[in-house]
């Protein structure tokens, strides 16, 4: 494959991930809170977010491959970083949060009074730190993307003449 199919093969990967990424988070995951009862709603995003994740580990490292194959035109220190940015989320996720995640919806289920409480509590705190995680990994996609596509930030400011 010469170097425009890599860049294609890279363009396409990066376009659908980053779309899935943004489209899960903007309308299925709102979705389904808004449709189905919150403990399956809870359930069947919990399995989305971690299919998601598994797909952004193995995009990261086939972006990272394709993206350093090139020679003169490999992605720079930015573009790698914030591969490898990705990379350690998506891990992150896999390794901790989902797992963590999925035995204390578990463990709720069979919870009740002060314990409940103490594991929603949580369970929300975790939450939390989730979406930060998410959040991380939508802006470096997206910022992986400008960079390595040329999309660079222009400044209208005045300039003085002589």
């Amino acid at each position: 494959m010469g170097w425009k199919g890599f860049r294609s093969a890279e363009l396409a990967i990066w376009a659908i991930w980053l779309g899935a990424l943004w489209f899960m988070a903007i309308v299925v995951a709102p979705g389904l809170f808004k449709w189905l009862p919150r403990p399956e709603a809870g359930l069947v995003a919990g399995r989305l977010f971690y299919m998601l994740s598994v797909f952004s580990v193995a995009a990261s490292l086939v972006l990272l491959a394709l993206s350093n194959t090139a020679g003169a035109v490999a992605a720079g220190l930015k573009g790698n970083a914030l591969a490898l940015l990705v990379l350690a989320v998506g891990v992150v996720e896999l390794a901790w949060m989902h797992p963590h995640m999925a035995h204390m919806r578990d463990a709720m289920g069979n919870a009740s009074g002060d314990e409940l409480a103490l594991l929603k509590a949580s369970f929300g705190n975790m939450h939390a730190v989730s979406s930060v995680l998410y959040s991380v990994k939508m802006i470096a996609v997206l910022l992986w993307g400008l960079d390595r596509y040329g999309v660079k930030a222009t400044t209208t400011g005045n300039t003085e003449t002589a």
